[in-house]
């Protein structure tokens, strides 16, 4: 492994160093990235599960390809992942960041990450997108909710720092995410543009103390931008474009890596056009402008030569930006402390889950129910849907096997019926007149939150049927975003359960009396925010 010099980069190859590009969409794409990498032109590449295309010619999966990326480079490319949940493919299935949370714990914030870092690097990644610095304050957002750490500045701050800490102690790099910060808005980037309201001093005093904090005890690798608009500090342009807001990075002594978020998003190439965002992505002093994962790596590569031909960015700042990125890559040949996982591993993953479970009690004391009554468990499922690519009929999965498996076989006289999250008049109909018969009917409800859902809220038909059997309500069991909480009816018994099979397991036994939840959920459900 050869690492770079600056001063024997042709301006292309700069170029191409500064490009952090995307899963190939065919082989014509695979093989342009391989000659990249070759010529020692490109910086890093996202190497996460390709966009499926039902045309492509493509064979195997990311694992492959990024055996091939490491076979032909011969100097430290940044192999590149989000890992918010853990690194999914490994041994250990970690609960999210908003569980460690919960839990309130650095050291398993550290851990977390630590763990995640251990399997990531023995698969080939180096890099990892993340943590967020997000601080969520508004529970009509729905692009945050599991996948931060909290709602208040200082928590995030301590928690995001340890997670650093527990990356790059095992030679990752880390690109906290999503500077300046998306909390404020509910507005998903995927979908739209997301506004801030404070100007700089806001920033300082709320958004950016975890990155202060970060930078000051962790020695934080590398942001990423993301498409925020902040009109009090640059009326024209998001963060991800901006030059002042990017000064601003580097005013508060940011000296390291700083890259865009994907110009997959359509909320900013809506607006300023996919060429356009390469260009000014440029300009504005991002070191690394990651395109857009539909386009491939020739036109996104052409764009950004094409932007310091027509002069929109000079070769000093190039220059500037890839010393950066030769950094970066060199940080990731540091040796890790630990290259598999232990059982002692395995456990620190089950006690996050353990301390992370917590409950809203009224009127009743504890949050256990009675395993030999006879209730009614109403399951949500996903929805059946239609793939607009393919045509074929399938059925989301809401991955609740383990809590399921686990009511069945402790609550032996109760009943079970699923629901779908968006249940048809039918559907409806036919679970309300099942509950007749109950006198206690526990809701298992589960709102994932992720891209393009535009809400963190539950379905308003499943809002709706939950309120009309609200009498009969024993207990909610909620599992992935506690914002989803903010809209229900009033229950004696709210368990708060995150995600993955652990929290599931312990959600379950928080039901059963088997065990005393301790964590704290570390956001404000009830708290309203017109972003």
């Amino acid at each position: 492994m050869r690492p770079l010099n600056l001063c024997d980069l042709s301006v292309e190859q700069k170029i191409g160093q500064m490009l952090l590009a995307r899963p190939p969409i065919n082989k014509q794409d695979k093989d342009f990235i391989h000659g990249l990498i070759r010529d020692r032109a490109l910086g890093g590449i996202h190497a996460t599960a390709r966009f499926r295309r039902f045309d492509t010619d493509l064979e195997g999966d990311e694992l492959d390809d990024i055996r091939s990326y490491t076979a032909i480079a011969d100097y430290p490319i940044l192999i590149c992942e989000d890992m918010e949940f853990g690194y999914g493919r490994g041994r250990i299935q970690l609960p999210p960041p908003l569980a460690v949370g919960s839990a309130g714990s650095e050291a398993l914030a550290y851990e977390f990450a630590k763990l995640t870092a251990i399997e990531a690097r023995a698969a080939g990644y180096n890099t990892v997108f993340g943590p967020l610095l997000d601080i969520a304050l508004n529970p009509r957002s729905s692009c945050l909710g599991p996948r931060t750490f909290g709602g208040d500045p200082d928590q995030v701050a301590r928690l995001a720092t340890a997670a650093v800490k527990g990356y790059q102690d095992q030679g990752m790099v880390v690109t906290a995410k999503h500077y300046p910060g998306f909390g404020e808005s509910r507005t998903d980037s995927h979908l739209g543009m997301v506004y801030l309201d404070g100007d700089e001093e806001g920033l300082l005093q709320r958004e950016l103390v975890p990155y202060l904090r970060a930078m000051r005890d962790a020695d934080l690798s590398a942001v990423m931008v993301g498409h925020i608009m902040v009109p009090k500090v640059d009326p024209h342009y998001p963060a991800s474009l901006s030059p002042r807001l990017i000064g601003v990075l580097r005013r508060i002594g940011f000296g390291g890596l700083i890259m865009t978020d994907s110009f997959s998003m359509v909320g900013v190439t809506n607006r300023f056009g996919l060429e356009e965002c390469h260009r000014l992505a440029m300009a504005a002093g991002n070191d690394m402008v990651m395109t857009n994962y539909r386009i491939g790596a020739r036109a996104a590569f052409e764009f950004m030569l094409k932007a310091y031909r027509d002069g929109c960015v000079s070769e000093a700042q190039i220059d500037a930006a890839v010393a950066r990125v030769i950094v970066a890559q060199n940080r990731t040949l540091r040796q890790p402390t630990q290259t598999a996982v232990t059982q002692k591993d395995f456990d620190t993953a089950e006690d996050i889950a353990r301390r992370a479970i917590a409950v809203e009690l009224r009127q009743v004391e504890r949050a256990a129910i009675d395993v030999d009554a006879r209730h009614l468990f109403i399951i949500e499922q996903g929805n059946p849907f239609i793939h607009p690519e393919s045509g074929a009929l399938y059925h989301e999965r809401q991955s609740l096997d383990t809590a399921v498996d686990l009511l069945r076989t402790t609550f032996t006289a109760s009943s079970f019926i699923k629901i779908d999250e968006f249940p048809s008049k039918a559907e409806m109909e036919h679970v309300l007149n099942a509950t007749i018969p109950f006198e206690s009917v526990v809701v298992v409800a589960y709102n994932r939150s992720v891209s393009y859902m535009g809400s963190s809220d539950l379905t308003h038909r499943l809002l709706a049927l939950i309120d009309a059997i609200s009498h009969k309500l024993s207990a909610v069991v909620l599992f992935g975003n506690p914002y989803a909480a903010r809209l229900l009816a009033p229950v004696p018994r709210l368990i708060y359960g995150f995600d993955n099979a652990l929290c599931q397991r312990y959600a379950i036994l928080t039901l059963t009396g088997e065990h005393q939840p301790v964590g704290r959920v570390p956001l404000d459900v009830g708290a309203y925010t017109e972003g």
